[in-house]
């Protein structure tokens, strides 16, 4: 913000009153607690007082006044009467050229004044709420920082009874909400017990992997059920009819796989949970399921096995590569590949498997949140922890509530504040134009008084020592 100059009634207006402000010497004992409005002083420039004359830089009608006066006392030693008579009704002139000047002057001055007082009204109202505003933000910044300071000091007093709890209840002292505790208590009172609690598979590197497999496995013997199907239905080896039999191997074999997961994961629930078949069902279900889909592999493997191996044998023949076809034995020519389909089932049950598996590990996850959260549930209910717990929480709910503290900006309107500044901009501008076309004019009528005033100093200078005429020698 410019500096603002205000008048002698402007700046008597605008002085805070001796009681409204705040003293304070460095000798004065001053309290650490106490609060001292002084240092928040605001941060506006005191304004100085302004004057007509501040704006009018000309000189003033009584030097050329003087001046003029001066030159008429030197008239009297022009030795010529002409020059004399012709001088003094210059200087007579110059008189009433000065008396104008002058009485412009006295109009220009009184034309500023008036300025000032209409554009000082605005310049006060804008300096007022400028300055009320920016009292009003420093009080408010001084009573947040005491609020924030206080605040920080219960956080301290809350973590010293939160450790001193923790460590009375022997849980680990970087719990910090009462359900972290609640969490930690019932975790050791389950492993007091015997019955403690398996880490999530989440912080397994081995049950990442073998979750790996699992998912890799039902994609892979997908893709070999998809290969046997297309060998069985699609001698041609057409493109299309390629897709649809390794999309419809991987779908058989990731459906069967999935049901073989969800018939583990009821099985290992239906124990705990009333309104599910007996367990005996669902395992039933399991070993149903896994028949079929192992039935049904082998017959797809070994039957492209076949055709694979008699068009091999046919592509051969045509070739002339068997060369005596009658002298093979009346045995079946066809070779028994049961190591590939003994490999091939091997896959499928080891996925069949890795699918039990993890349908049951699932339902352990589950019934181990389940039993965690209802030992939980029994001592919140129980209440003897209720001191701890609340400790533990006591310090998050001061760090939110000290977090919530900020400058109330919203209710002091920096919008307001701009607008102030866009209206004592304003004034200031309003009374720098007026004061500047004032003053031009008057400027420009100085200078023609100075010049007038300077020739007639040269002219009089001329005429009281005249320059002889030079003469020829023979004259």
């Amino acid at each position: 913000m410019s500096d603002v100059k205000l008048s002698k009634p402007e700046a008597e207006l605008t002085s805070p009153e001796p009681s409204a402000v705040p003293s304070f010497s460095p000798s004065d004992p001053v309290d650490p607690g106490t609060f001292d409005l002084a240092s928040y002083g605001a941060a506006l420039p005191r304004p100085e007082a302004l004057s007509a004359e501040q704006f009018l830089p000309v000189l003033t009608p009584a030097h050329f006044t003087e001046l003029l006066d001066d030159l008429r006392g030197e008239l009297q030693l022009v030795p010529d009467e002409a020059a004399r008579s012709a001088l003094t009704s210059r200087a007579r002139i110059l008189r009433l050229n000065v008396e104008q000047y002058r009485i412009n002057f006295e109009t220009a001055r009184v034309t500023v004044n008036r300025v000032l007082a209409e554009t000082g009204v605005g310049v006060r109202g804008s300096w007022a709420r400028q300055q009320d505003h920016l009292n009003f933000m420093n009080a408010a910044s001084g009573d947040v920082e005491r609020e924030y300071l206080r605040a920080t000091e219960e956080i301290e007093r809350a973590r010293q009874q939160r450790f001193e709890a923790l460590t009375s209840s022997g849980v680990p002292v970087d719990v910090d909400s009462a359900e972290a505790f609640y969490q930690e208590q019932a975790l050791a009172e389950l492993a007091r017990e015997g019955h403690a609690l398996r880490p999530p598979e989440g912080r397994s590197g081995s049950k990442k992997v073998f979750n790996a497999f699992a998912v890799f496995s039902k994609f892979f013997v997908g893709i070999i059920s998809g290969v046997s199907i297309n060998l069985l239905f699609n001698p041609e080896s057409r493109l299309y009819m390629t897709i649809i039999a390794l999309t419809a191997g991987i779908m058989f074999s990731v459906l069967l796989l999935w049901l073989v997961d969800e018939l583990a994961y009821r099985a290992k629930l239906a124990a705990r949970t009333p309104g599910m078949a007996r367990p005996g069902a669902y395992i039933g279900g399991i070993l149903a399921v896994t028949a079929l889909y192992l039935g049904v592999e082998g017959y797809l493997n070994w039957d492209g096995i076949l055709r694979v191996t008699q068009q091999i044998a046919a592509n051969a023949a045509q070739q002339g590569q068997l060369t005596d076809l009658n002298a093979l034995p009346d045995t079946p020519t066809e070779p028994q590949h049961w190591s590939l389909l003994v490999f091939t089932l091997a896959l499928v049950s080891m996925a069949a498997g890795a699918a039990f598996i993890q349908g049951r590990e699932r339902a352990r996850a589950l019934l181990e949140r389940e039993r965690l959260a209802a030992r939980v549930a029994e001592l919140k209910a129980d209440g003897r922890f209720a001191a701890v717990a609340r400790a533990a929480d006591h310090v998050g709910y001061l760090e939110t509530a000290r977090d919530r503290l900020a400058p109330p900006r919203d209710v002091t309107s920096p919008d307001h504040a701009r607008l102030n500044e866009r209206v004592l901009n304003h004034w200031e501008q309003e009374r720098e134009g007026q004061i500047q076309s004032v003053a031009a004019e008057l400027v420009r009528e100085a200078r023609a008084v100075q010049d007038a005033l300077e020739a007639f100093a040269q002219d009089l200078t001329g005429a009281r020592h005249p320059q002889e005429r030079r003469r020829f020698g023979f004259l």
